[in-house]
Order: C-alpha cells, then structure tokens, then sequence
C-alpha cells in the first residue's frame, strides 16, 4: 500500500498545464513517410499514425497518460524492425499530433475505446499486435476484451495493477481527493511559490482561473512544472540517468489543458477492467519492472484472472516505468519472443 500516494499522482504526471502549442518537430513529424491521418468520431476528427518498417508482424501501440503521445516510443523501432516488425505509432484524439478538440464528449473512456477500432480499420490492420502502455494498457485491456477477434497478441506494459482492483476503497474518490490536496499543499508551500498570494494559489491548484489572465497563465506554468518535481521525487520514473530527450519532448507535449478542463482523470478507474480481463483469451504478455510504481507484485493475481488466456508474466529487473529506455535489452527481447512464439503458436507462458 506503501506505493498508491505516488502511484496516482505519477501515472498522471504532466509538465504543461495550458492546451500545447505546436512546434517545429509538430510539422516535420506530419511530414515524415507513413504518416496518415485517420479520421474518428463520424469522421469530425483526425487523429495521428504513423506506420515505419514492412516486416510481418504488425504491432500498434498505444500511447499512455491519458493525453501523453507516441514520442516515448520512439526506440521501438531500433530493436523491433530487425526482428521482422511493422510498427504503427498512434496519438489518441486529445494528444499532440492529433486533433485537439475542445469538445467534452471525447473524454470518455468507451469512446476512446471505440476509436482504437477506428484506427485499425483506417490502417487495415487484422490479426495483429496490440501493446498498450500504462493507460494505454489498461485501453487495450478493455479492447481486448470486445474486439480481440482482431488480435493475435496482447502486450500489457507497465499497466497499473489498481485498475484490476475496482472495489477497492483506496481507489475512492476520497483517496483520490485527499492525495491532489497532499500535492497542492507541498506545492503551494514550495519557495518559488511564495511571492504570490495564498488565494491566488488556491485558485490555480484546483483548475480556476485568475481575473488577470497574464497572471494566471504565467502561475499556471510556473505550478505545474513544481507539481510535477514533487511527483518525479517521489517514485523512480525513469532510473537509468538523464531522461532520453523523446521521453522529455513527450512530457512537454502532453495535453493537460484540456484533460484536467473535463476532469477526464476521474473516468478512467470507472469501467470494469477485471471483467475486461477474465472476457480476454487471446495470448497476453504482461511486462513491468521491477522498480515501476505500478506494483507488479499484484500482477500473479491479475494473471489468476485472465484464466480463458494463455498468460506470461515478465518483470525487467533493471527498470521502471519507462523500462523500454532503463532497461531496453531486457523489456525488447521479452517483447520479441513473446511475439514470435504466439506467431509460430508455439507460446508456452510458464517457459
């Protein structure tokens, strides 16, 4: 229990606050070969893919977050496309590359569900590889579970173990409150913080904004980017020295603005994932580390569940919650078996 206090706070680690502006990278990435744009939502928005490589076994990935992108990602290539892979980067609708409406009714779960068949479809994928990231993990779960006809292969990474927990009463809306005011309080207390007044920060730390709009943008900036170091201190997130500068350009990218507009991080705990993952049969990989803050030691448990799938449970023991930069040798060839055992359907979970 020790680990849930940051285990919520980081799983939602942001460093921006306001809508992202776009950048050059933005433009050159449009740009790039095998990107397409894939229209959702009865085709109101487009949201982002990019396909790189031509090998046989085709694996989309899913982003985590909510509202983070696919940059974080990109090292798969590296140590996938050797091995015979074709791999689809793909930013939710919300998320950097793709449309940002503001538009409440996108931030629901089910929709959200809902558009990663949208983009298969749009990409012509059948029979393939799903991996999903932290909060995309606990997306492919329910996926899986309603559309795994399409699947040949689950890939849950990093996927965070209380989401197999739904009853359970520290996933409340009190603990959930009480830890946003635990962070608020460290925050507002902080040094940098303190030439502004005590009401102007009890504004900005629950959402509202400041009559003097200039004022308000520049506490905003200024609050979360502090929030987020109190997040960072109090778990390993990434342990192998500097962040690679993809996973940084990710957190500068994320969409906080409008995520925490629509409160979208209150949804997230509420559908049914243990019920998700008993309905799932295909076979499934279950990959963390061993210093991730998502508490892989519940992972047997979420395995006892997922009794109608051949199940393997591997833990990186160099890594965290980015294993596939601190640990990549270790998280790529427990990816790169897995895929290839279930291809050749010879994939045996105890071995």
């Amino acid at each position: 229990m020790k680990y849930f206090a940051s285990v919520i706070l980081v799983f939602f680690v942001t460093m921006v606050y306001a809508q992202t502006k776009k950048d050059s990278i933005y433009y050159i990435k449009l740009a790039q070969p095998g990107t397409k744009m894939i229209p959702v939502y009865n085709n109101k928005y487009k949201v982002f893919t990019q396909k790189i490589g031509n090998g046989s076994l085709q694996l989309l990935l899913l982003h985590g977050g909510p509202a983070n992108c696919h940059e974080y990602f990109e090292n798969f290539p590296e140590y996938l496309l050797k091995q015979g892979f074709t791999i689809y980067y793909y930013d939710q609708l919300g998320s950097y590359y793709s449309d940002q409406p503001d538009d409440s009714a996108i931030w629901n779960v089910p929709r959200f569900v809902e558009e990663i068949e949208e983009v298969r479809k749009g990409l012509k994928l059948d029979h393939f590889y799903l991996l999903g990231h932290s909060w995309g993990g606990m997306l492919a779960e329910l996926y899986a579970a309603k559309y795994q006809q399409h699947l040949k292969g689950l890939i849950l990474s990093n996927v965070p173990s209380f989401s197999f927990h739904n009853n359970d009463t520290l996933m409340s809306g009190h603990f959930i409150d009480s830890l946003e005011k635990k962070d608020a309080s460290e925050t507002k207390a902080l040094p940098e913080l303190s030439k502004y007044k005590p009401a102007w920060l009890d504004s900005i730390s629950v959402g509202l904004t400041l009559t003097d709009t200039t004022l308000s943008n520049q506490i905003k900036i200024i609050y979360s980017s502090l929030s987020d170091s109190i997040m960072y201190r109090r778990v390993y997130y990434h342990k192998a020295g500097p962040e690679p500068e993809p996973l940084l350009r990710n957190h500068r990218h994320i969409n906080r603005g409008a995520r925490d507009k629509y409160k979208f991080l209150r949804q997230v705990n509420k559908p049914d994932y243990m019920k998700a993952v008993e309905a799932i049969k295909v076979p499934t990989l279950i990959i963390s580390a061993k210093y991730d803050y998502t508490m892989p030691d519940y992972y047997p448990k979420m395995k006892e569940r997922m009794s109608k799938a051949k199940c393997r449970i591997y833990i990186c023991p160099n890594g965290s919650h980015f294993d596939m930069w601190d640990d990549s040798e270790n998280y790529f060839r427990e990816i790169t078996r897995f895929v290839k055992e279930v291809d050749k359907n010879v994939f045996d979970p105890g071995k």
